[in-house]
């Protein structure tokens, strides 16, 4: 009988690793829309072979993270059409993970501690006026929650679309008046979470993602005229 089984493959970590060394690099805000990222900078800057920066940017590309030109990967430029179809899916999404979330929380209450330190950490932040650890608290208030959710297909979608936006987010975020709400939208969920009240949870993430997308609609003119310059 013929085996049509073959020894496999140990797994490339390499490849894994330059994809989330260049998600993070795009997710960081860093990154100017519309800015074309060039395989041999990159893999110079990396210190890897030009073969798993083109993997990873495939795999960025097929993600919707990069757009393909030519033989090119280029960060995608955001219209007012995105941003509303990406809030959108961040309402299904996220209001459904943060349900999760405070389940597992009502069922081992210690889990929450992550949570809470990041909530203390944006509380400190807005009173020094220190926006960057504020955005970096905000961060990690997200990852912390998310780590809490057991679906972990609906975390990788959560993170994609926000993933998205966060550019735009860092540029919002870093208004003291907009971290002040932020913070207030923090401490609710926070609290919800405690509590292990899905549908509150779920409710405030309803209205804290309505704000953020008010936001990002707001700044986004901004932001589009300060890449292009």
């Amino acid at each position: 009988m013929t085996d049509f089984l073959e020894k496999l493959q140990p797994i490339d970590l390499l490849s894994e690793r330059v994809y989330r060394q260049l998600r993070s690099y795009l997710w960081s805000g860093n990154v100017r829309w519309g800015e074309v990222l060039r395989e041999s900078v990159l893999a110079s800057r990396l210190g890897v072979s030009r073969t798993p920066v083109r993997e990873a940017l495939t795999r960025l590309a097929s993600e919707g993270f990069l757009e393909t030109r030519g033989r090119s990967f280029a960060v995608p430029l955001l219209t007012k059409e995105d941003i509303e179809e990406i809030c959108h899916l961040r309402v299904l999404l996220e209001t459904d993970a943060i349900r999760m979330a405070a389940a597992a929380v009502k069922q081992q209450p210690s889990r929450l501690k992550g949570v809470q330190d990041a909530i203390e950490r944006a509380r400190r932040a807005v009173q020094q006026g220190d926006s960057e650890e504020f955005i970096e608290a905000n961060h990690d208030f997200r990852a912390t929650w998310l780590a809490l959710v057991h679906n972990k297909r609906l975390v990788s979608a959560v993170e994609l679309y926000a993933g998205l936006v966060r550019s735009l987010q860092i540029l919002s975020l870093g208004d003291p008046q907009r971290q002040v709400t932020v913070l207030e939208y923090m401490e609710k969920i926070g609290q919800h979470l405690k509590s292990g009240d899905s549908e509150k949870a779920a409710e405030t993430m309803l209205d804290y993602l309505s704000i953020a997308r008010t936001a990002m609609q707001q700044i986004l003119p901004a932001a589009l005229e300060s890449q292009a310059s």
